[in-house]
């Protein structure tokens, strides 16, 4: 299946975890936080959240500074 990742398309298996395709990717889970159709994933769902065709996620980075 299909998913979209700011703006990237990413072939997943079926049964993919938001987790399992943040590691897949190379991306560690600090730092950053993850938006489903403009809905942020709170981190301790990610092992439970289940990515389906064609969803659009949202990956957001967090800067300190001001």
């Amino acid at each position: 299946m299909t998913i979209k990742l700011n703006d990237q398309y990413h072939e997943v298996e079926d049964g993919t975890s938001l987790a399992s395709f943040i590691e897949s990717i190379g991306l560690k889970p600090n730092g950053i936080a993850v938006a489903i159709d403009f809905e942020v994933v709170p981190k301790d769902r990610w092992a439970e959240t289940i990515l389906s065709d064609q969803l659009e996620l949202m990956l957001i980075h967090a800067v300190s500074g001001g």
